[in-house]
């Protein structure tokens, strides 16, 4: 566990609960533009999502092992760069072209090289859909080249809006909310007639983007879709959590503060502004800013749900409330953190293989296993010989948070999970069971506990009506209260939470204010 250094001061400029990647940027950055500056995290892990974790002589990743934006010298999504610059610090990179392997019953499809080697994959895996495929992906492109050429701004602050509705033509910006308001579903009726193929697209935006075909927003699976085909992926050499020790090494070089196993209480209002938390302990920390990284379910709090929230109702709108009950969130998974033998996988092994066993036409239906394999990029992530390895299950019976009590039942239960993921495993890299050596499993439980996070998901769902302009900003009904995170726009995964923690230390102190 690592040690909190420095004793708590009374007064900070900015006060940020929890240390996930959205959290830690914002805080990084305050700090570097010299701001007092204190993050508070419930764990003894940074990272929240982008955690690692050791056992022995394995290091496991809990969430992301794909990254966009680390290297200048690849791809368009260049956020997490814009912050190393201003931090002064830069991680250790591997880099691989293969993005990953999709297994499917008919064969498999490897997502590696260039958008055109792609399309020759899937126009020689479905030669009866050729002229969709070409036409689908062509738009597709051109969808990418609007979105990437957005500048990053927070669409709460008239003042960047501005700036944005004068840096963009009409004639795009028209484009980009069109494309906001048609499904990734609706695109590929246009074109594609393969029930197969859309199955594929479905499960790969399901383990990927956490929402479905018909659900996702065209104008963002254009960004997904695309944009691994710009450069492959990176990664942080030393599992996911090092981009979290990188951005709090910045916050602590420019003189910010993190301290575990500090749960907070509540935000401290008056008159309808934050000034401050209270601990768990009691203890209260005066602050000019807050910013909630705890999600807007513990922050606001749900109707059905047992949380106790940061901030009390009386401070908020009804309307507030009434969004934050209507939001969906991603449904949560099982996993396994498996220690298994080289042996099991073949030469080629891709450091990820996603295997669907039949083309289910509903997201209710799907079954998918996927393995991420952390130490195929970084051998130091496992002894010699073994591999450390996420096995991430899909099954409509055991990734429902609302399925899983801590009765006793939970862990019969939990074994069932593990005997149906393993029976899917052996399907694609036989012997596996036997070759495990450790082996610990997640459940949506395991993760809430763990992350601290209602649902014990990846955040709110990215879909059409929780998009953009229509997700939570980072302003709130509090005066110096801010959001940052994976329910913040714009949205989840690990360039999202960066973008979002780049926009809301945009409204504590901007670049020119140093």
């Amino acid at each position: 566990m690592p040690a909190n250094a420095k004793p708590l001061q009374d007064y900070y400029d900015v006060i940020v609960i929890g240390a996930g990647i959205g959290g830690l940027t914002t805080a990084a950055l305050c700090a570097a533009r010299g701001k007092s500056v204190l993050v508070l995290e419930q764990h003894y892990l940074p990272g929240g999502s982008a955690q690692t974790f050791p056992h022995k002589q394995y290091r496991f990743d809990v969430g992301p092992k794909l990254f966009f934006g680390m290297d200048a010298t690849r791809g368009n999504m260049r956020y997490h760069q814009q912050v190393f610059d201003e931090i002064g610090e830069y991680p250790e990179l591997s880099h691989y072209d293969s993005y990953y392997t999709f297994r499917h019953p008919r064969g498999c499809l490897r997502v590696a090289g260039s958008t055109e080697e792609y399309v020759e994959q899937l126009v020689a895996a479905f030669p009866a859909d050729e002229w969709g495929i070409r036409e689908f992906y062509a738009q597709l492109e051109e969808l990418h080249r609007m979105f990437v050429g957005m500048p990053n701004l927070p669409l709460d602050d008239p003042a960047a809006l501005l700036r944005l509705v004068w840096r963009v033509p009409l004639d795009r910006l028209l484009a980009i909310n069109y494309w906001a308001n048609r499904s990734l579903g609706d695109l590929f009726d246009r074109y594609i007639a393969s029930r197969e193929l859309r199955a594929i697209i479905n499960a790969e935006f399901v383990a990927f983007c956490y929402s479905d075909i018909d659900n996702a927003p065209a104008i963002l699976a254009a960004l997904v879709l695309i944009e691994r085909h710009k450069g492959g992926g990176s990664f942080t050499k030393g599992g996911s959590g090092e981009l979290a020790r990188l951005l709090i090494r910045g916050l602590e070089k420019h003189g910010g503060q993190l301290h575990y196993r500090a749960s907070v209480r509540r935000v401290c209002i008056s008159n309808g502004v934050a000034h401050g938390v209270e601990l768990n302990d009691g203890r209260i920390i005066h602050a000019t800013h807050v910013v909630s990284n705890a999600g807007v379910v513990n922050t606001f709090g749900r109707v059905g749900t047992e949380v106790k929230p940061l901030v009390e109702e009386q401070w908020l709108r009804p309307a507030t409330l009434e969004k934050v009950d209507r939001m969906t969130f991603t449904d949560s998974f099982f996993t396994i953190f498996a220690g298994v033998d080289e042996r099991v996988f073949p030469p080629g092994t891709d450091p990820h293989t996603l295997y669907i066993d039949d083309y289910y036409q509903s997201t209710d239906d799907l079954r998918m296993i996927c393995f991420c394999n952390s130490s195929f990029k970084d051998k130091g992530l496992a002894p010699p010989g073994k591999h450390a390895l996420q096995i991430i299950y899909f099954d409509p019976e055991f990734c429902r948070y609302a399925d899983w009590q801590r009765d006793a039942n939970y862990e019969s239960r939990k074994q069932a999970a593990f005997t149906r993921a393993m029976a899917m495993a052996e399907q694609v890299f036989p012997g596996i069971s036997a070759g495990l050596d450790y082996v610990t499993c997640g459940t949506p439980l395991t993760y809430e506990d763990y992350l601290a996070k209602w649902g014990g998901g990846w955040g709110a769902q990215m879909t059409i009506d929780q998009f953009a302009f229509k997700r939570f900003q980072h302003k709130t009904d509090v005066r110096n209260l801010l959001l940052v995170g994976a329910d913040t726009h714009p949205g989840i995964g690990v360039v999202s939470v960066t973008m979002s923690g780049i926009n809301c230390a945009y409204h504590i102190v901007r670049p020119s204010e140093r």
